[in-house]
């Protein structure tokens, strides 16, 4: 009823402006010839969206935590601070070790510098060789213990670094799971990130269709009764045992507007083969809310509402009542037509 409720008004206006004594520009298009082709007829399956990368972030270091920079329903940027666990001793014990390595770099400057003035005293013959070697090991000795302290040194900085947990992407928290005063051991979890715009799709499917599929192989889909561009990604090769399906995952061009958990519906090609006519996919077009090609008869547009048999590269295989075998439609400029309107024909 919608359909012809809009394409009475488009008639309409038409009319108007044919009795104002006017005629519609007519619109430059390029057609094709339709063809006869066989194609596997579609069936509906059902799937759930998914965020891909979906991660549940662990504490590397035990300890009660002390801040919360984030809440659950907000965005955050890669490393960005999420969580701080108590540090203050750990803090303490790395100014005084670092208060250590000072007083060691200190007497190593002071060290080298007597074994300069040793070496300059036995080129003399001034001072005798353990002499200079006492201090020539002296040297050696604070050069081993700075290189521990340097060590120890950032050892302990790079636990203070595991005090606090910083998003490792780019997205949102979904849960948190700790509060200020909490206790967390090492591994736990403690909040969850997603990322939103790696909203994909999975959707289970019998094991004898697997082999319509390839990969990339763009697929008809909606969420929300709206159209989806998708694309296969991958088959999972582990079946339900219960069902005896196997998991596909589909890439979704779009991904605004999605969140994981809804419904998507998929149609996948089956081995049933039936008839159609064939005509490249940019031809077919959503008007009104259904499929339709233009063809052109008389040098007019004439609009015929489509049924979408399936996909194959680039073209499209459909049925409709009135489309046959060797009529032309439209493949550009379809979008810029409406029914009855002049259009002029530049072959492929």
């Amino acid at each position: 009823m919608k359909y012809l409720l809009l394409s009475l008004a488009l008639l309409l206006s038409i009319q108007t402006v044919q009795a104002a004594g006017g005629q519609p520009p007519a619109s430059l298009v390029q057609t094709t010839v339709v063809k006869e082709g066989i194609a596997n007829s579609l069936q509906n399956y059902v799937g759930t969206l998914y965020y891909d990368r979906n991660s549940n972030l662990a504490a590397e270091s035990s300890g009660v935590v002390s801040r919360l920079h984030v809440n659950e329903g907000q965005s955050v940027k890669k490393g960005e601070i999420l969580l701080k666990l108590e540090s203050s001793i750990l803090e303490a014990n790395l100014q005084a070790k670092e208060a250590i390595l000072n007083s060691f770099l200190a007497k190593q400057t002071k060290q080298q510098k007597d074994l300069q003035r040793a070496e300059a005293l036995l080129n003399k013959k001034s001072i005798s060789q353990s002499s200079y070697d006492d201090t020539y090991y002296t040297l050696e000795a604070l050069n081993a213990e700075i290189d521990s302290h340097k060590a120890q040194l950032l050892s302990m900085r790079l636990e203070l670094q595991k005090k606090s947990i910083r998003a490792p992407f780019s997205g949102v928290i979904v849960k948190r799971e700790v509060d200020i005063g909490e206790w967390v051991a090492v591994g736990s979890s403690v909040f969850t990130l997603v990322d939103p715009n790696s909203i994909e799709a999975r959707v289970n499917i019998p094991s004898k269709l697997i082999y319509t599929l390839s990969q990339n192989q763009q697929l008809q889909a909606t969420v929300n009764s709206q159209d989806v561009d998708v694309a296969l990604k991958s088959i999972v090769p582990l079946a339900d045992k219960a069902s005896r399906t196997f998991p596909i995952e589909l890439s979704l061009k779009s991904k605004i507007n999605y969140i994981e958990g809804m419904r998507i519906d998929v149609k996948v090609p089956t081995l049933k083969k039936e008839k159609a006519m064939i005509v490249p996919r940019d031809a077919v077009i959503k008007r009104f809310g259904n499929f339709v090609v233009f063809s052109v008869v008389d040098g007019k547009a004439m609009m015929i509402p489509v049924n979408v048999i399936n996909y194959i590269d680039n073209k499209a295989a459909i049925t409709a009542q009135g489309l046959k075998a060797g009529m032309k439609v439209i493949t550009k400029g379809n979008e810029r037509v409406f029914p009855n309107m002049p259009v002029v024909e530049k072959a492929e």
